[in-house]
């Protein structure tokens, strides 16, 4: 008797060959984006980030398809494929070690990329060298003094004294490098608590790593650490401890963990009511429940309307993005929840989860309150995927899902025999929605560099650190070690020199590359500055420091104006 098709060694040897290729192919774009190919010549830039990403859209969904052919037509030599054995070799490894590994590598990832970014000169003052300053001044005696938000204690801003824990790694290293270190380590100390939580409710080791995986390529959460620094990333671990003590009964570490967390930013005190109504609801913690969800309450109240205006000498600002719904709070609510925009921008945030979050409503209700602060706001950029809006809903958007999979799991006895099928199909639609490697941002922020940015870095940083500068925006984190220190206003046609004036600069810094559109031009601003008592200090390629000087000084060859406005 002839054997069957895929007994024949031939025939195992091709599918091994043919699934380790596509499964190469798929990583290997999947991490690179293939970037490579282009560093070694091979092919010419692609331009867009979109053409990039399509390789890796394309090869994954092949190999995802093409395993579960082999599994569904060819089960008998499924789990002998060399890709296979390779998984289940991978998943029979501890979580402790795995989770450690994710970890420093993630970690390290992270981090190099924000130092690089800092290197080329496209971090801002919003967000990395405002909270930067704050942590230097209060290690000189200043607490938490910002002048680039206009000379204010920056909890007058946002309430954010997580940022205080900053401090003594900032008088180790004080470079805004370390604010983006810790934030890429405590982002990263998040594969912890949801290895725990994937392991205690599923019990299945290959859908615990696909989870693991899933954070690893979350797109939102590193889009919050390519974009500088947030406090809230700081404190976003401990609403996932939170949540697993919470889980397991332990009070007292829940509501520490809790504490920690609203230290973050304001909003995260409507994640710590929403904690309080799950505890109270469906943990039967009526007491804790009740008096987290209180306590919540009373201090989103305190902070917004009297320790922020206090220490601002203005109301919330950021009430203002909600202004325009609560003068008509039926009509703007449902307007708003029910636009284009906003069912557009719910759906890109389950997708990559299938859904099954509203299947466990529960821990469901855990992502609302940052998901409708969101879809709420007249903001648009909280609707963008390319900030750092989407944390705070992170760990529930995981753990909601963690908890439908395990529902389905128990409820549904067709679903046992598809859970695993059903992990890998989780994802391959988060990885399609991955974006580009961190190779390509890499790449891309590196190709940025050059001798003029370089030549900026280190004349600014020969600038005293009494000077009180004023400078673009881009240029803020690279001095911003010092206790006075402001940015152009982008406002139609500002007279620079009146900015000057306003904040009494001594130094004032700028660069061609890096000029505000639709303000004057450098030549105008030049010379009005020279008018109001600036002269040149350096000059090259169209990077200059300006000093205030004691006396006009006769007109030099920087202030010919070649074009007015």
């Amino acid at each position: 008797m002839r054997p069957h098709l895929d007994e024949r060694p031939a025939f195992l040897l091709s599918v091994n060959i043919l699934t380790l290729l596509a499964g190469l192919i798929a990583l290997f774009f999947l991490l690179t984006n293939g970037v490579p190919f282009v560093q070694a010549g091979w092919i010419h830039e692609l331009g867009k980030k979109g053409r990039y990403v399509l390789p890796m859209m394309i090869s994954v969904p092949i190999f995802a398809i093409l395993m579960f052919l082999t599994w569904w037509k060819f089960r008998a030599i499924f789990d002998g494929l060399r890709v296979v054995k390779c998984w289940q070799g991978v998943c029979r490894i501890p979580f402790r070690y795995t989770a450690t590994g994710f970890f420093v590598i993630y970690g390290a990832m992270m981090a190099v990329v924000g130092f690089e970014r800092q290197l080329a000169l496209e971090t801002r003052a919003f967000d990395l060298g405002l909270f930067a300053q704050a942590v230097w001044n209060t290690l000189q005696g200043d607490f938490l003094f910002c002048s680039i938000k206009e000379n204010i204690i920056l909890l007058g801003d946002h309430v954010s004294p997580i940022l205080l824990v900053t401090a003594p790694f900032y008088a180790i290293w004080p470079d805004p490098r370390m604010l983006v270190l810790l934030q890429a380590l405590a982002a990263a100390s998040s594969f912890f608590p949801l290895a725990l939580i994937a392991r205690d409710k599923l019990k299945d080791r290959s859908v615990v790593m696909i989870l693991l995986l899933m954070f690893f390529f979350f797109q939102p959460m590193r889009a919050a650490l390519h974009e500088d620094f947030h406090p809230e990333v700081l404190a976003e671990p401990f609403l996932w401890w939170a949540f697993f003590f919470l889980d397991r009964g332990k009070v007292v570490r829940f509501l520490l963990c809790l504490a920690v967390a609203v230290t973050g930013k304001e909003n995260f005190l409507g994640v710590a009511f929403m904690l309080g109504f799950y505890a109270c609801v469906w943990k039967k913690m009526r007491w804790t429940g009740s008096l987290v969800m209180a306590t919540s309450v009373v201090l989103l109240l305190w902070e917004t309307k009297w320790l922020v205006p206090r220490l601002s000498g203005a109301v919330y600002f950021y009430g203002g993005n909600y202004s325009r719904m609560l003068a008509d709070p039926v009509h703007g609510v449902l307007q708003r929840l029910l636009s284009l925009e906003s069912l557009d921008y719910v759906f890109k945030i389950f997708v990559p989860f299938l859904f099954f979050p509203f299947i466990h409503l529960p821990t469901l209700f855990l992502v609302f309150p940052v998901l409708f602060q969101n879809l709420l706001s007249v903001n648009g950029a909280m609707r963008s995927f390319n900030y750092h809006y989407v944390t705070g809903m992170t760990p529930f958007l995981f753990i909601s899902t963690i908890y439908a999979l395990s529902r389905l799991h128990d409820q549904k006895a067709w679903f046992r025999k598809c859970l695993l099928p059903a992990g890998f199909l989780l994802l391959t639609v988060s990885l399609i929605r991955s974006g580009p490697s961190e190779y390509w941002f890499f790449w891309n922020i590196h190709s940025h560099r050059s001798a003029h940015t370089d030549m900026i870095r280190k004349k600014l940083g020969e600038i005293s650190a009494g000077a009180r500068v004023l400078t673009h925006n881009a240029l803020v984190p690279q001095m911003c070690n010092r206790k006075y220190i402001y940015q152009f206003n982008y406002n139609s046609k500002p007279d620079k020199s009146n900015f000057a004036e306003k904040y009494k600069a001594d130094t004032v810094v700028w660069d061609r590359i890096y000029w505000e559109p639709g303000t004057e031009s450098l030549e105008t601003s030049l010379h009005r500055l020279r008018s109001a008592g600036f002269s040149v200090a350096f000059e090259k390629d169209g990077f200059y420091i300006l000093k205030k000087t004691a006396a006009l000084a006769p007109l030099s060859k920087y202030d010919a104006v070649t074009s007015t406005d």
